[in-house]
């Protein structure tokens, strides 16, 4: 690949949008009508991404989500698939981390204070699973009775 192809190909990649490109000078316009007060230097030093940007005003305005889509998305370019999952990861990391990590500190906790509990309390689990995964295999190995084996099919369990 010479190099003359490589920065074409390179210039056709979302990430590497620059603001003074069309349809994100006009974002920028957008921005800059709707919310005066903003820095246009805080705006330029945003990569050209829509979720990025509307995380941004979300954080530096006191707007509605809705509002804040309708201004950005209506001039931006439609992010691709692989950046709308990325999104959807982040947010779903969002509220599925804190909860799980505020169960693994009490754990910890738990085990830390009472490790003698916690001991006899797997030891019971463990028992109990035994138990039944005995009692499982024994009553899938079990015989038929003399009298069962008599009977005719339609008599058995």
């Amino acid at each position: 690949m010479n190099p003359k192809t490589e920065t074409n190909v390179a210039k056709k990649l979302p990430s590497d949008s620059h603001w003074s490109e069309e349809p994100w000078a006009r974002v920028k316009a957008a921005i800059t009508e709707r919310w005066p007060h903003l820095d246009q230097r805080d705006v330029e030093s945003l990569r050209c991404d829509v979720f990025e940007i509307e995380h941004f005003l979300r954080v530096a305005t006191e707007t509605s989500a809705e509002e804040i889509q309708a201004v950005v998305r209506e001039f931006a370019p439609a992010p691709s698939v692989l950046q709308r999952a990325g999104h959807l990861g982040e947010q779903v990391s969002q509220h599925i981390v804190p909860p799980v990590q505020s169960a693994i500190e009490r754990v910890r906790y738990e085990v830390d204070e009472r490790p003698g509990v916690v001991g006899g309390l797997i030891f019971v689990t463990g028992v109990a699973w035994g138990v039944l995964a005995t009692a499982a295999y024994f009553r899938s190995q079990q015989k038929e009775s003399l009298l069962q084996s008599c009977l005719p099919n339609a008599g058995r369990r």
